[in-house]
């Protein structure tokens, strides 16, 4: 069976990314359809790895570090990645961004990953809101972002710059007090 033939009842979970996960995660990268609406430019498995070796999981309990990244499995099997950045410690501010592999997209995976993330993030961090960007052609995207309790709070004219173009965004957020009620 084929991952995008698996039931709605795939076992979904996070796990710390790890430097021997540099290979997948550039792999990753480069699928088209998860370049289609994110400016991912290339990274050689070096620079992801020394990337990921660098990231300590137990700092992000602890109000340290800048960047940490999770791996979404399905069934035991990596399928994709979020990244939080914290930008402000001290305001409890941060930003996440994620992907999914081309066969694991569309069956409701990313929601459930980001629920489970987000509960743990708000529960065992000082982290009060989250901020998350999609382009506005990420329809998929923003759909994930409201199922798990973000709001659109703007539309952010030529965020960034995809194969050749401006790209519009919108700017989704979600505050620690959205999950309590």
């Amino acid at each position: 069976m084929q991952p995008s033939e698996r039931p709605a009842t795939d076992r979904v979970s996070l796990r710390p990314a790890r430097p021997g996960d540099a290979e997948l995660l550039r792999l990753w990268r480069g699928e088209p359809s998860v370049a289609r609406h994110q400016p991912l430019g290339s990274v050689s498995v070096e620079r992801l790895t020394i990337e990921l070796a660098g990231q300590n999981h137990r700092d992000l309990y602890r109000s340290r570090g800048d960047k940490f990244q999770w791996i979404i499995e399905v069934d035991g099997r990596p399928a994709g990645w979020i990244t939080l950045v914290a930008t402000n410690w001290e305001h409890g501010l941060a930003e996440l961004g994620y992907a999914l592999s081309t066969p694991y997209q569309r069956r409701g995976i990313t929601p459930r990953a980001l629920d489970a993330l987000l509960d743990d993030l708000f529960a065992n961090t000082v982290l009060e809101r989250i901020e998350a960007r999609c382009a506005v052609s990420n329809t998929a995207s923003a759909k994930v972002l409201q199922v798990v309790g973000f709001r659109q709070e703007g539309r952010l004219r030529a965020y960034f710059q995809l194969r050749g173009q401006r790209v519009d965004n919108y700017l989704f957020a979600i505050l620690k007090s959205d999950r309590r009620s």
